[in-house]
């Protein structure tokens, strides 16, 4: 064999041993996660708590909530800008394909609902009383799908990605880590 695919089946080998079981049953996780691609291009930082309330075939179901947040400027022309703060709260479920492989690699897909609050601050440094208008965020309801993955480096912490797609355009990848409580 090559030295390369030797180095490479080394290093399934290394990763698998060290691989733990996944999520179960009652299982109960919790995480932070940082989201890319939200408005004004900065970063959305999040919390989950998932609790995995039963076994339903091949996965578990899972219940919980999530907590979002980000911020961002836009500055108009005239120098004047507006600060935007997104907070979001909302309610998960789950499926947890926890039977593949060695139980490492667990996928999911859920729905998310929650309830957007946007804050807005305009600050006018030019003085004169013109506020620039654009299209302005209103807080609501929203409602997201999401897949994503977790990945188990040990028995109680998980690495995560997860992807959303709804109706309150936070169309984002996440990145976190989930860990067993």
């Amino acid at each position: 064999m090559k030295p390369s695919k030797i180095l490479v089946l080394l290093s399934l080998i290394l990763v698998t041993s060290f691989s733990y079981s996944q999520l179960k049953e009652k299982d109960n996780l919790l995480g932070g996660s940082v989201g890319f691609w939200a408005k004004g291009e900065v970063p959305m930082f999040g919390v989950n708590f998932e609790s995995n309330v039963t076994q339903a075939g091949i996965g578990t179901i899972g219940l919980g909530g999530i907590f979002r947040y980000y911020t961002y400027r836009f500055t108009y022309n005239n120098g004047d800008s507006r600060r935007y703060s997104f907070s979001s709260v909302g309610f998960q479920a789950n499926y947890n394909f926890n039977q593949i492989g060695n139980g490492t690699f667990v996928p999911f897909l859920g729905l998310v609902a929650g309830y957007n609050y946007v804050n807005n601050k305009y600050t006018d440094v030019t003085r004169n009383g013109i506020y620039e208008t654009d299209v302005s965020y209103n807080s609501g309801a929203w409602i997201w799908g999401q897949t994503g993955f977790r990945y188990f480096f040990s028995p109680t912490v998980a690495g995560s990605v997860r992807v959303g797609l709804g109706n309150n355009d936070f169309n984002t990848l996440e990145l976190g880590v989930d860990f067993k409580l």
